[in-house]
């Protein structure tokens, strides 16, 4: 039976109080305790921080010569704080080569997607102050959850590869860090007000303590905003606390706590098709409306489903109503970094973090009362005494997952040779379900926030119905060792690296017999997976002099096949094998009195090609592997230092790709036939990306404009469907009041206009198959999630 208790309001403030009471705990221990310290030099730390030469930044902030044996790019926080307000990380790097960010609205506060040279989000490695942030079960990433972008120093990326100490199982593909702002040596307080289209509404504090003793010093900051979606209805809500606090413990010794939590509640874009765009319009999202259903009546068959009477309009039936489409999501990432001289030789960098959330991604459905494999019998599903209706569940797809890890690299110097030996250990416990809550007549869920152990549909034998049901437990043993030899003055500089990569995942799946099972395949109860490999790497810098150097390298890389393979039915887990790389860069950079450029080109060979596909036979999309691709290309980018006020930033990206067979899919009869994919472009990877930026600055003022060309995208692997190129353009720009006005108070103002044209165009694609039917295997259609239009905001920041 079925109990109908409303309580999802309560319970969602208790969440939410709970996550302000742990991240508001974390910087009262941070405090009281007195001893936490300053970020470690970039020489010491244990997050992978680029080393750059020292040099100025170019263009405003958005180029600073490398010195790592391999692509990279970096913004600085010149660049960051002139960019409009709620901007995340994906968007903030969108200018350097090879990046493909696309985001579902224009503020930073909804989901992002990113390609870089055909790897996609969940292929890329994404670290939060040392802390690796994908998730544990798919390597997805969120980039609007994990920090304020005015608390951002840097953020960078390694387009082709990681480093040997890159604390990540997840990618093949780079790596983005983003780099906090340090607490401040002196007092002070920064307040900033947003305001801008679609309502949005966004309030930011950070309060510096300055030194309070014992060289140690702290901030903490709090942000709050809110803006409606930009199609259809609906909004964002998000709270967002950082703080860290650090110690100088002396003799280039130090250790700091940091700690980031972030609660939203968001409303949803829908992905659709080609032909639902042209039949729904641009501005077209989930259904704006309900029709409200009929009370319970004992004796009398009732079906909410009411599809049928929309004329084919599917979209617009009950289950696809807006306020059963939303993500509610909180998160806390805390770590501990201790950085210590321990000889004149010999330094030991550790790190033990932690990584939790606990949310849920919208969706709905309808259940009939006489669904034997979902209810295991005819079950009274609404209290009228019959069993003869079918009912609409809100059905989200919920997580909550704890992941407590460490990381302990030590350095040891002597003479020209540098030797760093390190160990990575993370065990995660990911909790996975879906479960069944009720709808009243209007269309709300009891609740936004599933409560893993209040959930009210049962069955005959007291077990809880869901859909999905399965926890997962994902241990990371990871040991790096990375040797780098200085010659010829420091002028050439060798490194070679070595680390082995083990990830074990092992699982329960809770679901019945009746749900584990697809035609004549069953998933098992207590699948397990193992998954290892030694990977080498090796790069060389060289320095013609104090302005020119080349690099070369050569990194493989491993990514451990995500969790969704253990819960398949059919799927032989003993025969998956991890995606791998070989990445091969070379490249020269170039940096003097008015310019910093670099060029670099690029091969990756990639074996088992892990994506995200339709499978026919199991009705499900799964991590399939699609084996061999080659993507191979070049890159560039150019700064200016400032020249009369004008500076200037350019990159390109040229990028070929090519799968190497086909692949074959499963029909309704249990044949498998093949896909004419061998041959084909990747999905994703435009052949070209350009970016620019041209700034003025004088004085008070500065005004810039950003352009952005996006070459055709393909968005099915048999290359049978494709979204068309596009430009963009940003512009920005800014005043600072005279201090003659404002005295202590530092005041500034910036007014933002992202997608100047208001060009309309496709933004993040979900992959299909093959857009049309081929050989007897029906179209898989892709869909699309939509670009936002033309956005304005404005933001004055005070400090004091």
């Amino acid at each position: 039976m079925m109990k109908f208790t409303r309580g999802g309001v309560a319970a969602r403030e208790h969440l939410r109080l709970r996550g302000m009471l742990l991240a508001g705990a974390a910087f009262n221990v941070m405090v009281c305790g007195g001893a936490m310290a300053q970020e470690a030099s970039s020489a010491g730390d244990v997050e992978t921080i680029l080393v750059t030469s020292g040099r100025p930044a170019g263009a405003a902030g958005m180029i600073t010569l490398q010195e790592a044996p391999k692509s990279a790019s970096s913004v600085s926080r010149q660049f960051i704080q002139d960019q409009p307000a709620a901007a995340n990380p994906f968007q903030l790097i969108n200018l350097a080569p090879g990046v493909n960010s696309n985001g579902r609205d224009a503020t930073g506060t909804g989901r992002g997607a990113i390609s870089v040279r055909g790897f996609q989000s969940n292929q890329i490695g994404l670290i939060l102050d040392g802390v690796p942030v994908n998730d544990s079960g798919t390597f997805n990433v969120y980039p609007q959850e994990y920090i304020d972008a005015e608390n951002l120093s840097q953020v960078y990326i390694m387009q082709g590869a990681g480093d040997a100490d890159t604390p990540n199982v997840g990618e093949t593909g780079g790596n983005i860090g983003m780099v906090i702002q340090k607490p401040s040596d002196d007092f002070h307080v920064m307040a900033q007000q947003a305001l801008g289209d679609n309502s949005l509404r966004r309030e930011f504090v950070r309060v510096d303590t300055g030194d309070i003793g014992f060289r140690t010093k702290a901030f903490i900051s709090y942000s709050n905003a809110a803006v409606d979606v930009w199609r259809g209805v609906g909004d964002t809500k998000r709270q967002h606390v950082d703080a860290s606090i650090a110690h100088d413990i002396g003799d280039s010794s130090r250790i700091a706590l940091s700690a980031f939590y972030n609660t939203a509640e968001t409303y949803s874009y829908q992905a659709l098709s080609k032909a639902q765009i042209a039949q729904y319009g641009y501005n077209f999202n989930f259904a704006t409306a309900f029709a409200p259903t009929d009370p319970a009546a004992n004796g009398t068959a009732q079906n909410d489903n009411n599809s049928a009477t929309l004329n084919g309009q599917t979209l617009l039936q009950r289950s696809n109503y807006y306020k059963l489409a939303t993500n509610p999501f909180e998160n806390l990432v805390v770590s501990v970094k201790g950085n210590f001289l321990l000889t004149d030789s010999v330094r030991l960098d550790v790190q033990p973090y932690l990584w939790y959330g606990f949310g849920a991604g919208g969706t709905a459905g309808y259940f009939s009362e006489t669904n034997a494999a979902q209810l295991g019998g005819p079950r009274d599903l609404n209290g009228d005494g019959d069993t003869k209706d079918t009912k609409l569940f809100y059905n989200p797809f919920a997580q909550q997952q704890m992941r407590p890890g460490f990381l302990t690299r030590g350095k040891w110097t002597y003479g020209h040779n540098e030797l760093v030996v390190g160990f990575q250990y993370e065990i995660g416990k990911l909790r996975e379900w879906k479960p069944l809550l009720s709808v009243d007549a209007y269309g709300n869920p009891v609740s936004l926030w599933p409560d893993l152990y209040n959930e009210h549909v049962f069955r005959a034998d007291g077990t809880v119905v869901r859909t999905q049901d399965q926890k997962t437990t994902t241990e990371v043993v990871r040991p790096f060792v990375v040797d780098t030899l200085n010659l010829f003055d420091d002028k050439l500089s060798l490194s070679v690296g070595l680390q082995h990569s083990q990830i074990n995942r092992s699982g329960i799946n809770y679901l019945p017999l009746s749900l584990r099972t697809a035609g004549n395949a069953v998933a098992p109860t207590h699948p397990e997976l193992d998954q290892g490999k030694f990977v080498p790497s090796a790069g060389a810098v060289y320095h013609i002099d104090d302005s020119n150097q080349v690099f070369l390298s050569a990194t493989q890389t491993f990514r451990a096949t995500d969790n969704s393979a253990l819960y398949t039915p059919g799927v032989n887990l003993s025969t998956i094998q991890p995606e791998t790389t070989v990445d091969l860069e070379a490249g020269f950079r170039h940096a003097d009195e008015w310019f910093i450029s670099s060029f670099t080109v690029f091969n990756t060979n990639y074996s088992n090609r892990q994506q995200s596909l339709f499978d026919v036979t199991a009705n499900t999309t799964v991590s399939k592997n699609i084996g061999g691709v080659i993507i191979k290309g070049a890159e560039a980018e150019i700064g200016t230092k400032p020249i009369d006020g004008f500076s200037a930033y350019l990159s390109a990206a040229y990028t070929q790709s090519h799968l190497k067979n086909d692949i074959y899919v499963g029909l309704n009869n249990g044949a498998t036939v093949p896909l004419p994919t061998a041959g084909k472009q990747l999905t994703d990877t435009p052949e070209w990306l350009v970016s620019s930026m041209l700034r003025y600055e004088r004085d008070s003022y500065f005004a810039q404009i950003q352009g952005k060309y996006t070459a055709h995208r393909f968005s099915s692997l048999t290359n049978d469907e494709e979204v068309p190129s596009f430009y963009t353009f940003d512009v920005s720009a800014g005043y600072t009041l005279p201090e003659s006005l404002t005295g202590r108070f530092a005041t500034k103002l910036v007014l933002s206009v992202t997608n100047l044209f208001d060009k309309h165009y496709i933004g993040g694609i979900n992959f299909g198959n093959n857009a049309l039917a081929y050989n007897g295997v029906a179209a898989n259609l892709p869909t699309y999630q939509l670009a936002p239009p033309r956005f304005v905001s404005a933001k004055m920041s005070v400090t004091y």
